[in-house]
């Protein structure tokens, strides 16, 4: 007896804890099926795990037990698990097969899928667009049984694509909060810089590459060493020549500074910003406009949602003290789009908080799926206009 099925699982766009959980889901749903053709296979769903997925020397592990119980009246045997995981273009990345196991009539066994992806089997840049982007993937499922004195076989195939969310994100220069620094005869300046990592990567040491230059051809950097963890919050100190240091702090520097995350030897990604310290520069009267997603947050008004997403900006010294236009704007990929006006005041250092009312509906995309947002603050003030936009993989409140 053969039976083929298809399935389509939702979009997993940010832990890869939750991606464990839909491939656990995936081969529940292929072995349900099996009972309605046998009338003799339940599950055991109810101890509570849901697997687990490790990362060591560049080769992510996944393991999902699943209790299979046998109620019919015949033994099982030889019963069989095996995933092919494949990208997007049918390559196969890798095979998990699993030991073939008896289950006796009235017994039951606890069935280990296991899955070994090594990344560095991977294309350079196969590799890094996962890591950092996350992409959409493909497996297929295969399991087979003997029953009745192994008289009768049977066999069940299933198919699914599944989303991977990036296992690193939201790479940040904070060029907004860069600081001259003078250490005796030296001079530096220091700029902070942000990322988040997903749990499996914690410990994981990453190399970053932070460089300055300034219009008149100073070039600085410094390498550091990062552990990774869910959220890193470093800087770098970058040291300066007596002149380049002066320009920096009269504002004549016109610099740019760039933060580059190296991972697996060779995938990186970078984030760069305009430095402006001590008012002078490009000339514009607000810089630096940045949303700060990191710090949003997501709260239930007793049936009234609100998300509450912080952005920043500097503002050039003769135009502190004013008022600007704010504009926010929120979407996500269910066709739910709202806005909101609001006047900032326009500081030094500007810290501003946009309030946004949510649906039922958005709320609960958010709260209790994995789902993408698209955010973004334009910034109007006299003739001048800018604005900051992200696509978010929200970690307000993804369910388990």
């Amino acid at each position: 007896m053969y039976l083929r099925s298809c399935m389509k699982l939702p979009l997993v766009a940010t832990r890869l804890g939750i991606v464990a959980f839909k491939l656990m889901v995936a081969a529940i749903v292929v072995l349900s099926i099996l009972p309605l053709l046998t009338g003799g296979i339940g599950l055991d769903l109810e101890s509570g795990n849901e697997g687990e997925m490790t990362y060591e020397n560049g080769v992510i592990h996944a393991e999902m037990p699943i209790t299979v119980r046998n109620d019919g009246f015949f033994d099982i045997n030889d019963l069989t698990v095996s995933f092919t995981f494949m990208n997007e273009d049918g390559d196969v990345l890798a095979v998990s097969e699993g030991e073939p196991m008896d289950i006796p009539s009235g017994k039951e066994t606890e069935v280990a899928i296991e899955l070994n992806l090594d990344l560095f089997d991977l294309d350079r840049e196969v590799r890094s667009d996962l890591i950092f982007n996350g992409t959409e993937m493909m497996f297929e499922t295969e399991i087979s049984a003997k029953y009745t004195l192994d008289m009768v076989k049977l066999s069940v195939e299933a198919g699914s694509d599944m989303g991977w969310g990036p296992f690193i994100s939201d790479l940040q220069v904070e060029e907004w909060n860069a600081q001259p620094l003078e250490e005796g005869d030296d001079r530096y300046v220091v700029v902070p810089f942000s990322l988040r990592a997903d749990q499996m990567l914690d410990g994981l040491e990453a190399l970053v590459v932070t460089e300055y230059r300034d219009q008149d051809g100073y070039y600085g950097n410094v390498t550091q060493a990062v552990l990774l963890s869910q959220q890193v919050y470093e800087s770098a100190k970058i040291p300066l020549s007596q002149e380049a240091y002066g320009r920096l702090t009269n504002g004549t520097a016109n610099a740019t500074v760039r933060t580059t995350l190296y991972v697996l030897e060779d995938c990186f990604i970078y984030d760069e910003g305009q430095l402006s310290i001590g008012g002078g520069g490009g000339g514009d009267p607000i810089m630096n406009l940045q949303l700060q997603m990191g710090s949003s947050n997501l709260q239930d008004l007793g049936g009234s949602y609100l998300l509450r997403i912080p952005f920043s900006f500097q503002t050039d010294p003769s135009h502190q003290g004013q008022y600007a236009d704010a504009f926010i704007e929120y979407s996500d990929s269910h066709g739910f789009y709202t806005n909101v006006n609001q006047q900032v005041y326009l500081e030094q250092d500007g810290w501003a908080w946009a309030q946004i009312w949510l649906s039922q509906e958005a709320y609960d995309n958010v709260y209790f799926n994995s789902e993408t947002v698209h955010v973004r603050v334009t910034m109007n003030y006299q003739y001048w206009s800018g604005y900051s936009e992200q696509d978010y993989n929200e970690p307000w409140g993804v369910s388990p």
